[in-house]
């Protein structure tokens, strides 16, 4: 019976931890946001496609992996960035990028001569402007992708702190390979790394797919912890704990559009508490029968609070390892089991940690 997200937790209370499990030493690591994880062997990640982003003059195409399949819930608070591109995608990017920017610089054309300029990038490779509403816009190729950024700010003092930001992303913007784990203060995402002082808010959630095991996606989202609510404010105290952020994400994964079924594997009870990067989490792991399947796949969800007094060096988690099950048979492969999926979920979230720093 299918149980909405809200209903489906309601119902569900803390006691006896989560297994622990022990990681191989052999599985490499990378790096998410200001954490890392460890994989058991290669994976794709999720990142813009070619040059999908120039085919749509508002908003921004999916995130998805090389071949083409979603990588859902990808998030980059701190700009976008493409699979490696080959040479003929990298000039047609140049292109597109020179034909946006002629466009920025005729919608901003004034009587008063107040016009785009340049912003310098430096010794990257790339071009940069800035506009007359206070908005920089960087669009830096690091390696074979592209980065794209743009912030603006809402007064002239605010725009000191823009300038502050692009300045970063174009002394210190570098590529990186997959497990490569910088150990100096920035941001990790897919194939780049941005160096920063440790304190830059950020909000990356990085999705990955197993090469061993394409039934499986791993999901790692580094944030900024949020503040305590103050009595009295907009915020509900309850809105930063683990079990709201625990409802909140099977609210929207088992919704009547998205699954036939759900169901609690872990019973009496089925929220329990686990260690994550070494602070108090929860974890759940459901059983679902997705809209035209007829087999169960798993998911696993594991979150923890972070800390708001040091709310960069330990951000809020959260981690999900999710199966479907068609990714592997159209493969030739074998699907997962349920304790399989299970011990290989408990396995990476035992290995999530803060990133060690020189």
């Amino acid at each position: 019976m299918l149980r909405n997200g809200m209903a489906l937790l309601a119902a569900l209370i803390c006691g006896s931890a989560g297994s622990a499990e022990n990681v191989p030493a052999e599985w490499p690591k990378d790096c998410v946001g200001r954490l890392q994880l460890a994989l058991p062997g290669g994976a794709d990640q999720g990142a813009f496609l070619g040059n999908e982003q120039f085919k749509l003059r508002y908003g921004q195409p999916d995130y998805l992996f090389p071949d083409g399949d979603k990588a859902s819930w990808t998030a980059l608070s701190v700009g976008d960035i493409t699979h490696p591109l080959t040479k003929s995608e990298k000039a047609e990017a140049v292109e597109a990028l020179k034909k946006i920017k002629l466009r920025v610089i005729k919608s901003h054309k004034t009587e008063e001569k107040i016009n785009v300029q340049t912003w310098s990038v430096g010794k990257q490779e790339g071009m940069g402007w800035v506009a007359p509403n206070r908005r920089i816009t960087l669009n830096i190729f690091a390696g074979n992708t592209l980065f794209s950024w743009s912030q603006t700010s809402n007064d002239a003092i605010q725009f000191a702190e823009v300038e502050r930001n692009a300045k970063n992303i174009v002394d210190g913007l570098r590529s990186r390979q997959l497990f490569d784990v910088p150990s100096e203060p920035g941001l990790c995402l897919p194939y780049v790394f941005i160096p920063d002082n440790g304190q830059e808010k950020h909000a990356i959630a990085m999705t990955y797919r197993l090469k061993e095991h394409p039934d499986i996606t791993v999901n790692l989202k580094s944030e900024t912890a949020e503040p305590t609510p103050k009595p009295g404010g907009d915020i509900r105290p309850d809105a930063v704990t683990n079990e709201f952020r625990t409802d909140l994400y099977w609210g929207s994964k088992v919704t009547p559009s998205r699954v036939i079924s759900a169901r609690s594997i872990l019973h009496a009870p089925a929220k329990r508490p686990i260690q994550l990067a070494g602070r108090s989490g929860l974890e759940t792991f459901l059983a679902v029968v997705r809209k035209n399947a007829t087999e169960e796949d798993y998911i696993y969800l594991a979150v923890a609070r972070g800390n708001p007094d040091a709310p960069e060096s330990a951000p809020d988690i959260r981690f999900f390892v999710e199966q479907h099950r068609e990714n592997a048979i159209k493969r030739g492969i074998q699907p997962l089991t349920q304790e399989e999926v299970l011990k290989l979920a408990r396995q990476i979230a035992a290995s999530v940690s803060s990133r060690p720093l020189k």
